[in-house]
């Protein structure tokens, strides 16, 4: 039996691999999931914030935004309506802020809802995956769905990312979800570069956020504060140049490099 699960699983990392290799991913250096246990958490303004963070240093990042329940990355860059370019080959992502951006909202109208379980989400996302020309790219962040559900696990499966960053806020049930997801991070062997903890000065609770990580021996990557303006409808690109934004970006940016870097 331990032999006949070993065989299977040797062939899942072959298939994993032998996907990214011939599909258009074959030219991005690293791919990098950021996702959440618990919705609601501000997992996509992280996304968004370290795929800004990278391009300030001088990479080439794609966003992908995956997020089934809500794909909305574009809203925390700009107002305006954008749209993928149609190619011979599928699509070009929308060029946004200096990030190559795909998103399920662009198939989709916004009050459409997505009805999809684990196997159909795998098969989309493979499909669509396939159509989509990145060009070459340093990091590929992925904006995965909240929960720990099959669309997420499909997710991990096909992308088989070189890194994963864990989004949470310091509320108790959020750390408890957050277990959760570290449970299937080390079962399905994908290394965890570390944690963001968002809106950290919302919740009085630093206490058992700092029991969290004295537990999970999960590194730290970065506090970011509760960021009013984006409370407001208002994108990150009208406040991109300010002081206090530049200052969290490179501190975002300083710690994810040295992880990932570590682990490569």
């Amino acid at each position: 039996m331990n032999e006949k699960n070993e065989a299977c699983n040797l062939k899942e990392e072959l298939s994993q691999k032998s996907f990214r290799k011939h599909s258009p991913l074959k030219e991005t250096r690293f791919i990098i999931a950021v996702g959440s246990g618990k919705g609601g958490v501000g997992k996509t303004t992280a996304s968004v914030l370290l795929s800004l963070a990278l391009r300030e240093e001088g990479f080439k990042v794609g966003l992908y935004d995956l997020d089934f329940y809500g794909p909305n990355a574009t809203l925390l860059l700009t107002m305006d309506k954008v749209t993928p370019l149609r190619c011979p080959e599928g699509f070009k992502p929308a060029e946004i802020c200096g990030l190559k951006v795909m998103s399920l909202s662009f198939l989709v109208s916004e009050r459409e809802p997505l009805f999809m379980r684990g196997l159909m989400a795998g098969k989309l996302l493979q499909e669509l995956t396939m159509k989509v020309v990145w060009g070459p790219l340093d990091f590929l962040v992925l904006d995965l769905p909240p929960s720990t559900g099959d669309i997420f696990l499909s997710m991990l499966s096909l992308f088989n990312p070189d890194g994963f960053v864990l989004v949470t806020t310091p509320h108790r049930m959020a750390l408890a979800d957050s277990l959760r997801t570290l449970s299937i991070l080390k079962v399905e062997r994908v290394p965890l570069l570390g944690i963001i903890q968002n809106m950290a000065d919302l919740y009085g609770e630093p206490e058992e956020f700092s029991a969290f990580l004295e537990e999970t021996k999960v590194p730290l990557l970065l506090e970011i504060p509760y960021i009013k303006f984006l409370s407001q409808g208002k994108p990150l690109e009208e406040f991109g140049e300010s002081k206090d934004m530049q200052e969290l970006l490179k501190k975002l940016a300083e710690a994810f490099l040295k992880k990932v870097f570590r682990f490569h």
